[in-house]
């Protein structure tokens, strides 16, 4: 099902997510190089015994995803580093539904405002990916605790190029610290089949143009 050279991204819960490429297979042992993530292309490190979830292609459309953990991590004599992981067994690698999985690195003007309008003042954000699912955005500081709603506004445009304005409630769902500011991902509350499919429309054209610039399956914009 995997073979060498295959692109696959892997999820660390609440610190990083990024694509990498297997470098080897031996029996049911897989090499990954170190992954880089998706929106900065930075490398990161990966650490002995974390947990990930391994996500990766077969076929253009048909995506599938397991969990494991790292089992060792070594550099070779140029000190390039190779990640290994055990590959489960195929009954534990689950397909994942269309709606599920895509998300695009994708810059959107935000506009982020309190439920009840009163619990903090609106302020003005940039997206860093979206789904039709949710979106991750970059704040000073949260405004809200994990598991509090907010609303997000924010225009797109549909099939025929019309902008298109959402005002989606939305669940603060993990805060990612970084030097200077914070990284929230938000879960859509509230959506209506409309616009989830409008949004996720908007996500398939920005990943095939992605993709038709890098080459790459999961490609950054």
């Amino acid at each position: 099902m995997l073979k060498e050279g295959q692109e696959l991204r892997v999820e660390v819960e609440g610190r990083k997510e990024g694509k990498t490429k297997i470098a080897a297979i031996h029996d049911q042992i897989v090499w990954i190089e170190s992954p880089s993530e998706m929106d900065t292309l930075k490398t990161f490190f990966l650490h002995e015994d974390e947990s990930m979830r391994v996500y990766f292609f077969k076929g253009e459309e048909q995506l599938y995803a397991f969990d494991t953990v790292v089992s060792r991590r070594v550099s070779d004599a140029q000190l390039i580093l190779r990640y290994a992981f055990t590959l489960p067994e195929e009954k534990k690698i689950k397909r994942v539904q269309r709606r599920e999985y895509l998300r695009v690195p994708e810059m959107i003007n935000v506009t982020v405002s309190a439920k009840d309008g009163q619990a903090f003042p609106s302020f003005e954000t940039t997206s860093l990916d979206v789904s039709a699912g949710g979106m991750r955005i970059v704040a000073n500081r949260a405004p809200i605790a994990i598991d509090e709603s907010l609303i997000v506004m924010f225009h797109i445009s549909d099939d025929r190029g019309v902008p298109q304005t959402f005002r989606v409630k939305s669940r603060l769902v993990r805060i990612q610290e970084q030097t200077t500011k914070q990284e929230l991902s938000l879960c859509f509350e509230e959506l209506s089949h409309r616009d989830q499919e409008i949004i996720l429309r908007y996500c398939f054209r920005a990943q095939l143009e992605a993709r038709k610039r890098t080459g790459s399956v999961f490609s950054s914009r």
